[in-house]
C-alpha cells in the first residue's frame, strides 16, 4: 500500500515531465521557513499538542510553460518535489519528521508582480518518535515510523526581480499512516511560512486561451477503491490486516470551468469490522452506505475533491460520528479514466487512505 501510494505520485511527476521533452521549462529553486501549531482534536491530546512545530522546506520544481501543459490545467503550474523538515518542539514525545512531497502548484494570476498560487501535495513522512505502549503512550497521533503526509496551501507571491520571488504561505498539513497501524489519530498542524524562490534564467508568461469550457455541463462518475486497514493485536489475537473495498458513483455539475459540485453514493465493504465481530463472538453486517456532497477544484487533468458524507446505513458498532469527510486527489488519463488516492476522516481523526480508479461518462 505504501509503495503504491509513492509510485502514484512518482508516476504523476514522470508523466508531467515526459510530455515536455521538446520544450524547455524554467527550473525553480525554493527555500522556506515554516512555523505553526498542532490542533488538539481530542481532549486526550490537549497536553501533548501544546507545542509549536517549526520547519525548513527545500523545493525543486519546473514551471510548465508549454501549450501542452496549459491544456493540462488551463493555467501555468509548477510541479516538483519538496523536502520538509519539521521539529515538533517536543523531542521526547513527538520528535521530528522528514518528508518528501510531490506537489502541483497552479498560478492564479501570473501576469502581475503580486500573484497567487495554490499548492496541493502528498508523499512520505519518516517520524523518529512514534507511539509506544510503555515508553511513549501519550503520542497517539502516529504509530508508524513510515507514514504519509498531505498538505494544502495558499501562497501570496511577489516578484522582487525577474529571478527572485518572495512568498508568504498559509498551509494545512496532515500526517498519518492511513489506518495501516493503530493508534492513528493523525496530526493536523497549520503553519505559516516565509520563503524565497530563485529561477536561474528569466522567462515571460503570456498565457493561452482556455482549452475547454464546461460551465453548465453535467457529468457522471464512478470509482472503485480499496485499502488494507489494520486490526490491532490483543492478548488473544495477533495484529492483522483486512481488505476494504468500495464503489462510489454520482454526478458532477460544473458551475465554472474550474469548479464542479458533486453528489453521490458510496458503498463500502470493510472486513476489518468483520474481524472485530468475530473476535467479539458477534455477527453484525460490515457494509456501510454513505451519501456524499462535495466540490471539485479542477486544474485540467488534476482534480482535488472535498466531500462531506453522511452514513445512510452503518449497522456495526463504532465510536465514529455519523458524518465523515473525504479528500480525493485524482489525475485524469485520456478523456474518461482517473487514478488517484483519497483520505477518509471523521472530524480531525483520519480513518484510512485508499487507492482508487475512476471513470467519467
Amino acid at each position: 500500500m505504501k509503495s503504491t501510494f509513492f509510485l502514484f505520485f512518482l508516476s504523476l511527476s514522470v508523466s508531467l515531465f515526459a510530455q515536455e521533452e521538446d520544450h524547455i521549462n524554467p527550473t525553480l529553486l525554493g527555500l522556506r521557513a515554516n512555523y505553526g501549531f498542532i490542533i488538539p482534536h481530542s481532549s486526550e491530546l490537549r497536553d501533548i499538542s501544546e507545542s509549536s512545530p517549526w520547519g525548513i522546506q527545500l523545493d525543486w520544481s519546473k514551471l510548465m510553460t508549454s501549450r501542452k501543459s496549459w491544456d493540462n490545467c488551463n493555467c501555468y503550474a509548477q510541479t516538483g518535489l519538496s523536502f520538509y523538515y519539521f521539529n515538533y518542539s517536543n523531542p521526547e514525545q513527538l520528535g521530528n519528521s522528514y518528508n518528501l512531497v510531490y506537489f502541483a502548484e497552479p498560478y492564479l494570476n501570473f501576469k502581475r508582480r503580486l500573484f497567487y498560487s495554490f499548492r496541493a501535495g502528498g508523499g512520505i513522512s519518516v517520524l523518529d518518535q512514534v507511539y509506544d505502549e510503555t515508553e511513549n503512550p501519550e503520542n497517539t497521533f502516529y504509530s508508524s515510523t513510515l507514514s504519509f503526509i498531505i498538505l494544502l496551501n495558499f501562497n501570496i507571491n511577489y516578484r522582487i526581480t525577474d529571478k527572485y520571488t518572495l512568498s508568504v504561505t498559509g498551509s494545512y498539513n496532515h500526517i498519518s499512516n492511513g489506518g495501516m497501524k493503530q493508534p492513528n489519530r493523525g496530526m493536523n498542524f497549520p503553519t505559516v511560512g516565509l520563503g524565497l524562490t530563485y529561477s536561474p534564467r528569466t522567462f515571460t508568461l503570456e498565457g493561452f486561451e482556455t482549452a475547454t469550457n464546461k460551465k453548465g455541463d453535467w457529468q457522471g462518475y464512478a470509482r472503485l477503491f480499496g485499502t488494507l486497514p489494520n486490526v490491532s493485536a490483543t492478548e488473544e489475537f495477533p495484529d492483522s490486516r483486512k481488505l476494504l473495498l468500495g464503489i462510489s458513483g454520482g454526478a458532477l455539475w460544473y458551475f465554472s470551468n474550474f469548479n464542479a459540485f458533486n453528489i453521490g453514493i458510496e458503498v463500502v465493504r470493510d472486513e476489518s469490522y468483520k474481524e472485530r465481530a468475530e473476535r467479539a463472538n458477534d455477527d453484525f453486517d460490515f457494509h456501510s452506505v454513505g451519501l456524499v456532497l462535495g466540490n471539485n477544484f479542477i486544474f485540467g487533468k488534476f482534480t482535488l475533491n472535498q466531500q462531506m458524507g453522511y452514513y445512510l446505513y452503518r449497522p456495526f458498532p463504532t465510536d465514529n460520528p455519523d458524518f465523515f469527510q473525504r479528500y480525493e486527489l485524482l489525475y485524469q488519463i485520456g478523456e474518461r479514466y482517473q487514478v488517484g488516492t483519497s483520505l477518509k476522516a471523521h472530524g480531525h481523526v483520519a480513518e484510512n487512505l485508499d487507492i482508487r480508479f475512476g471513470i467519467l461518462f
